[in-house]
């Protein structure tokens, strides 16, 4: 198998700032006088940002501010760029803005140019007249800053305090957006979804032209993976990789990445493709998994204690089982180590070159890699009545007749590339590839006919 080498390197907060910034299509609305911050303002409750909360922030209760505020700083509308100059080292300033429905608010402070360092806060007026820092950009320099986050309804203002000024023009904005997915919190390197060390299928949209998903994935034991991004061909969604820079990749293939170092981290990221309108419910979906290269440690047995049926009696049935058969098996990565997260299929056929009667049961892996389970065989309708069989046991010979279901079993653990190399899903199974399926005896009935002392 050919896996193609694509080299990863690190992402740094900086690089993606001012481009990430300079994507939103903000309207330009002029210039807007200084306004010098009230001293109520410059000591604000500190609260955790709310993509930052441990619970899904999409997930809590909606809340609605209906209590009259009178705003402390001048009121100016989001989705637009306005331009303000005039600082000097020390200073601050702030605007109100209003938040009338829950949504996702990415306020921006960019095109700082000059001996200037402005820092960037969103704060919110509560209630009870406080007021709480939803949170803070502070980046080095004239870098952009870029502040993203769940906004119920309310009242909100940017903030702005300067470092540094010698009192250059700069834009600010705000940005937002009302359809809202699971993902909404990863627009930043900062708050980028951390993709399990395992198998992962992310389902997503894109709720604006402006909205950016970023991934990451570390590659705990420098395996190879396979990436897959699908869009269901409608050229919607951008997928890219960072490699010392932003690069494309392909949609709707399967992208192998090998020769990784242990824990080296991936970055991902997905945008809306400008050329074409935004949907946000259609939905892509982002598939990183590590490359499946063998199973071990496998087996399939029938219940402890069965009485079985010699190969003398009937042609040989390799698994017998009354009511389960037991199966298990480790799946391993190209290091060798295990896969979680992963899947394999027990498929059963309960009558013997039947494919109408198979029966598939899918299980995923632990975080082990490794996957125990027992599957119920189901009804029992015998194929083959009357079988006589002897057993010896004990000092005592025993007859008995048999009805037996005579099916197969296959286990199936899907990989990524068939031995051939080509993009197509493949499967490895236990028995070996001249054995494809293994014959199984479920057994309906037993009877002792007689037991003698031998």
């Amino acid at each position: 198998m050919k896996l193609t080498k694509i080299a990863v390197s690190v992402l740094s907060l900086s690089v993606l700032s001012s481009a990430y910034a300079n994507s939103h299509d903000l309207t330009p609305a002029g210039k807007v006088e200084r306004f010098a911050a009230p001293d109520i303002l410059t000591h604000p409750v500190q609260k955790a940002p709310l993509h930052q909360l441990k619970t899904n922030p999409l997930a809590q209760a909606q809340t609605v501010n209906t209590t009259a505020i009178t705003p402390v700083c001048p009121t100016l509308s989001t989705g637009n760029l306005y331009t303000l100059s005039g600082f000097k080292a020390g200073d601050t300033d702030c605007y109100h803005f209003e938040i009338t429905e829950r949504s996702k608010t990415t306020a921006l402070l960019v095109g700082q140019t000059g001996a200037s360092n402005i820092n960037l806060s969103v704060l919110r007026h509560n209630d009870d007249n406080t007021y709480s820092a939803v949170g803070t950009s502070a980046n080095p320099g004239i870098d952009d800053e870029v502040i993203v986050a769940l906004t119920e309804p309310g009242h909100y203002y940017w903030f702005f305090e300067a470092v540094e000024s010698d009192g250059s023009a700069f834009n600010f904005g705000a940005a937002v957006a009302t359809q809202l997915d699971s993902y909404e919190f990863n627009d930043t390197v900062t708050t980028a979804t951390q993709l399990s060390t395992g198998q992962n299928v992310i389902t997503a949209n894109m709720d604006s032209l402006n909205d950016i998903d970023l991934y990451q994935f570390t590659a705990v034991n420098g395996q190879d993976l396979i990436l897959n991004f699908t869009d269901n061909k409608s050229d919607e969604f951008i997928f890219e990789i960072y490699n010392n820079g932003w690069v494309p990749l392909p949609a709707n293939e399967l992208i192998p990445i090998s020769d990784l170092q242990p824990n080296q981290v991936l970055t991902m990221r997905v945008k809306a493709n400008d050329a074409l309108p935004v949907n946000p419910s259609n939905q892509y979906t982002l598939s990183v998994q590590s490359f499946v290269a063998s199973i071990s440690d496998h087996n399939v047995t029938g219940e402890a204690g069965v009485t079985r049926i010699p190969h003398s009696a009937i042609r040989y049935l390799t698994t017998q089982a009354y009511r389960k058969l037991n199966w298990s098996l480790t799946i391993n990565d190209s290091t060798g180590a295990p896969i979680k997260n992963a899947t394999a299929t027990l498929r059963i056929q309960k009558r013997l070159n039947d494919p109408s009667s198979e029966r598939d049961y899918t299980v995923v892996t632990d975080e082990n890699g490794r996957i125990t389970h027992s599957t119920d065989l189901g009804p029992c309708s015998p194929s083959v009545e009357d079988v006589i069989h002897t057993e010896y046991s004990f000092g005592y010979k025993n007859t008995w007749r048999s009805d037996i279901e005579i099916g197969a079993w296959r286990v199936l653990v899907p990989t990524n590339f068939d031995s051939n190399g080509d993009q197509k899903i493949d499967e490895i199974g236990i028995g070996g590839a001249n054995h494809t399926w293994v014959t199984l005896g479920h057994l309906c009935d037993q009877t002792l006919v007689s037991s003698v002392k031998s």
